[in-house]
């Protein structure tokens, strides 16, 4: 017998997994029981067998879920499953078409020959483009002769020396400018005058008086103990007669 408020509290009992047991009254009435806890007592809730307004739908439906809140019993709920990056769920799904072996190694055969097709093809054009930038460019120029010696007249070797300490050949070249045979040849001549000691490739001066510089021009080609004649003056406002 089809009854809208059974079909009601019915429905609302199975979605908590509840299988009720309807009975019919001497009275006219409809009854749905039901047990969720064997401890606690038969629910029972009760209906007439004639139509229904709204309001019987809703009190219905009020009164079983009184009961089942009085039972502690709550609807249960899955909750949802995460979702999987698409990326992530692509990479972990298995390929629908599956290629046999001999085709992936063929297929592998024909990009490695790609490949070095491709390699060949660009070593070439490096080798050509070499070739072109060597052809473009000029030749480098030949380096620089090395700057020639200074004049060994224009250094004082001497400003290069000191009486308190000993000079090495090879320092007085480096800063000299001279070459080894031109300071050889200058410490030679002052060694002859007493004014430098050579020992072992070593220089020093020595503590001597400053020889007198020399005169040059007409002083030094007139005799020492002359002096020039005085020039005569000439009588003023004389003449003599022939």
């Amino acid at each position: 017998m089809n009854n809208e408020l059974v079909d009601i509290a019915t429905a609302e009992l199975k979605q908590y997994g509840i299988k009720p047991e309807v009975t019919h009254t001497n009275g006219g009435h409809i009854q749905i029981k039901w047990r969720v806890v064997p401890e606690k007592e038969l629910r029972c809730v009760t209906t007439a067998k004639t139509g229904s307004d709204w309001r019987n739908r809703m009190n219905i439906r009020a009164d079983v879920r009184r009961l089942l809140r009085a039972d502690n019993v709550t609807l249960k709920r899955e909750e949802p499953k995460p979702k999987r990056h698409p990326a992530l769920a692509k990479a972990l799904s298995l390929p629908k078409e599956v290629v046999p072996i001999p085709d992936q190694i063929a297929a592998l055969r024909g990009e490695v020959a790609d490949l070095t097709e491709l390699m060949v093809r660009t070593f070439r054009m490096v080798g050509n483009m070499r070739e072109t930038i060597a052809a473009q460019t000029p030749p480098p120029l030949p380096p620089a002769p090395p700057p020639a010696p200074a004049s060994s007249r224009s250094v004082k070797i001497k400003e290069f020396l000191a009486l308190d300490r000993w000079v090495s050949l090879s320092a007085l070249v480096r800063d000299t400018g001279l070459s080894s045979q031109q300071v050889k040849l200058k410490l030679y001549y002052l060694e002859q005058l007493g004014e430098v000691t050579v020992y072992q490739g070593q220089a020093k001066l020595n503590a001597v008086e400053p020889r007198p510089k020399k005169p040059r021009g007409r002083a030094a080609a007139k005799p020492k103990g002359m002096t020039e004649p005085t020039k005569k003056k000439k009588p003023n406002g004389h003449r003599h007669a022939a």
